[in-house]
C-alpha cells in the first residue's frame, strides 16, 4: 500500500495540503456520485498530483454475493491500462535494436496470412494496420470466451478474415494487432510475455500486486467481475485466458500508478522513446470523427478534457473496466479500476479529472429507459415446431460511431423445444426460455430490453431478428434445424 503524507490518509479531506480550504474538490463525493450513476458494483480510484498520491479509496463491493467491500488496494482484471505497458515492452526492444518500428511483421510472423498487404510494427502499435479486431467478430470469440487459448489459437480467430482497410490509411481499434505484438515480442526476446514484462517492467517498477492471471494462479485480493442483467448484475464468466496474453493481467490502482511513474521517471524507456509514443502520426492523428482533438500515439490514447491534454488508455472487457490517464502539463494522474463491464472507469476518471482541473461537470447521461413490462403467454407445441431452427445473425450496416470490424460480426443462435418449453441459446452460452409477449415478439430473462421476433415463411420461421435499446440490432436467416449438430457446426 502506498504511504501517504501525514495530512492525508485515504480521505477526501486533503484541502490543507494542496488547495485552499474552500476550493478543494470533493473527490470522494464525486466518485460516489459517478459510481452510483454508472451502476458500478465495485471501484478503486487513485488521484495523484505531482509525485504524491492525494486520494485513494475503494467503493462498493469486490464480491457482491458475499457483500465483501472494495478497498483502495483491491485487485482487478486490467483492461485498457495494460496496453501502454505492452507498448513500452515493444519500444524497449526497439531501443535495444532488436527490431524496428518499420519492420514488416512478416519478418517475425511469416505464417500470418497478410493477404497481399504489408504491415509494420508501428501500424500494430497505433491501430492503423487494417487487421480486423477479433473481439468484434461475434462467434469466433463470444462462442469460445470460456475456453482458454494458446497464442496461435487466438490468431486463428481472425487470421483468415477480411481486412477492414488498407494498412496505414485509417485508424480503427484492433486488439488483434496487440496479439501479434505479443507474438513478436516473445520471438524477438526469446522469453514468454509474462517473463519479459516481469523482468523488464514490473520488477524495475517495484510493484507487488500485479499478477499474470491464469487458471493455475490464486490471485489474492481479486474482485469478482460483473455485467449488467436487467436491473441488476450477474457474474461475468468470460475467461481472460481466452484472449491474448496482455489481457491476462490483474493489478491494483496503486500498482498501475507506480508502473506509470516508472515510465515517467525514465526507468523503463528513454524520454525520446516516450515522446515518440506520445506523438500521433498519419491516420492515427484522425482517430475520432466526433472528437478531432483525440489522437492515438503508439499504444497510447492522446486524449483531453477541454484544452487540458492527457495521455493514457481506457477500456472494458471480461466484466472489468479500467482507465489510466496522466495530464502532463497539469501534473495530474488518475487511475480507476472497476469490476463492472462498460466504460464506467473512464466516466469516473473524467469526472475526477474535470474537478481537479477546475472544469465544469459533464452533462449527466440520460437515465436508461426502464425495461418494458414482460408477459409470459402460452406457446403451443405447433408454434414451437414452427420457430425452431439454427439462425446466423449479422449486424448489417454498422453505425459510423462503431468500429469497422463490426461489419463482420456474426452470432449463431438456435431456437428449440425442450420438454414443452421454447428455448433459445447462443453459441457458447447457456440456454434461456423465450417468453412470448402480447405483440407476438419474445423476451428473455437475462435482458429486459431485448426483443426477439421471427419472419415466417411457409409453416416455418425463416428469419430471426433481435433488437435491444442501445444495442446493435441483428438479423439473419435460418440455416438449418435447431439440433445440437447443426448448431455447433456453425463454429467450424
Amino acid at each position: 500500500m502506498t504511504t501517504l503524507s501525514s495530512c492525508f490518509a485515504f480521505s477526501a479531506f486533503f484541502a490543507a495540503c494542496a488547495f485552499g480550504q474552500n476550493s478543494a474538490p470533493d473527490l470522494d463525493g464525486i466518485a460516489r456520485r459517478v459510481v452510483e450513476q454508472e451502476r458500478v458494483v465495485g471501484a478503486s480510484v487513485l488521484v495523484a498530483k505531482g509525485n504524491r498520491i492525494i486520494f485513494q479509496k475503494g467503493y462498493g463491493f469486490a464480491d457482491l454475493g458475499l457483500e465483501a467491500p472494495t478497498k483502495s488496494e483491491t485487485v482487478y482484471g486490467v483492461v485498457g491500462p495494460m496496453m501502454p505497458f505492452t507498448g513500452v515492452a515493444v519500444m524497449q526492444l526497439v531501443e535495444r535494436h532488436k527490431l524496428s518500428l518499420d519492420d514488416d511483421i512478416s519478418k517475425f510472423i511469416p505464417e500470418f496470412p497478410l493477404q497481399g498487404h504489408h504491415v509494420t510494427v508501428r501500424q500494430l502499435l497505433n491501430h492503423t494496420s487494417g487487421i480486423v479486431d477479433y473481439h468484434y467478430l461475434g462467434d469466433p470469440i463470444e462462442a469460445t470466451s470460456r475456453q482458454p487459448k494458446a497464442l496461435d489459437e487466438v490468431m486463428a480467430l481472425y487470421a483468415d478474415k477480411k481486412w477492414v482497410h488498407e494498412p496505414g490509411t485509417k485508424w480503427d481499434w484492433s486488439i488483434s494487432g496487440f496479439q501479434l505484438l505479443v507474438t513478436i515480442l516473445e520471438r524477438v526476446s526469446g522469453q514468454s510475455y509474462q517473463d519479459y514484462v516481469r523482468q523488464n517492467i514490473f520488477d524495475p517498477a517495484g510493484v507487488k500486486s500485479t499478477t499474470y492471471c491464469d487458471d493455475f494462479t490464486l490471485v489474492r485480493g481479486l474482485s469478482h467481475a460483473y455485467r449488467r442483467a436487467g436491473d441488476g448484475h450477474v457474474a461475468a464468466h468470460e475467461d481472460g485466458v481466452a484472449y491474448n496474453t496482455d489481457l491476462r493481467y490483474c493489478s491494483s490502482v496503486g500498482d498501475l500508478y507506480q508502473v506509470w511513474r516508472a515510465v515517467r521517471d525514465k526507468k523503463l524507456v528513454s524520454p525520446e522513446t516516450l515522446k515518440v509514443m506520445s506523438t500521433a502520426e498519419g491516420a492515427a492523428a484522425q482517430m475520432n470523427a466526433q472528437d478531432p482533438k483525440m489522437h492515438y500515439g503508439l499504444a497510447l490514447t492522446l486524449n483531453h478534457e477541454d484544452d487540458h491534454r492527457s495521455v493514457g488508455q481506457h477500456g472494458s472487457l471480461l466484466g472489468y473496466s479500467g482507465s489510466m490517464y496522466e495530464f502532463p502539463e497539469d501534473q495530474l494522474t488518475i487511475v480507476v479500476l472497476t469490476n463492472t463491464e462498460g466504460q464506467n472507469a473512464y466516466a469516473i476518471s473524467r469526472a475526477l479529472a474535470r474537478a481537479m482541473l477546475g472544469l465544469p461537470e459533464l452533462p449527466k447521461p440520460p437515465a436508461p429507459r426502464p425495461p418494458a413490462s414482460r408477459t409470459d403467454q402460452p406457446v403451443s407445441a405447433a408454434e414451437i415446431s414452427q420457430l425452431t431452427g439454427t439462425f446466423v445473425l449479422t449486424a448489417g450496416k454498422v453505425p459510423s460511431n462503431l468500429h469497422d470490424s463490426y461489419a463482420q460480426y456474426r452470432r449463431t443462435y438456435r431456437v428449440f423445444g425442450e420438454n414443452g418449453r421454447l428455448m433459445i441459446q447462443a453459441l457458447g452460452q447457456e440456454p434461456e426460455r423465450l417468453l412470448k409477449q402480447e405483440d407476438g415478439s419474445f423476451a428473455i430473462r437475462s435482458s429486459g430490453r431485448a426483443r426477439i421476433s421471427f419472419v415466417m415463411g411457409t409453416g416455418q420461421a425463416v428469419v430471426m431478428k433481435t433488437e435491444a435499446l442501445g444495442g446493435l440490432p441483428l438479423a439473419g436467416d435460418r440455416v438449418g434445424e435447431g439440433d445440437p449438430q447443426t448448431f455447433h457446426r456453425q463454429l467450424q
